[in-house]
């Protein structure tokens, strides 16, 4: 596991039309860690969804420019 989400003051929001590709895209990934239990795939990502992969809140690194889905998906 290795959250790469810790960015600081040095952080810089990405579009809003990418943040939503990309929650999206982990919005139907076998890899999320949802927090409601029995949550559908493809439901809206809830603020406290975890990637199993890499640990980061999904929200929060989405939102953040130059940052990677472990698994390459965006």
């Amino acid at each position: 596991m290795g959250c790469d989400c810790n960015q600081g003051a040095q952080a810089q929001r990405d579009s809003s039309s990418n943040y939503e590709r990309k929650q999206a895209i982990c919005a139907t990934c076998a890899e999320i860690n949802r927090w409601v239990a029995g949550t559908p795939p493809g439901e809206p990502v809830h603020i406290l969804d975890r990637c199993s992969r890499c640990g980061c809140f999904i929200k929060p690194k989405a939102k953040i420019w130059g940052l990677h889905c472990p698994l390459d998906k965006w």
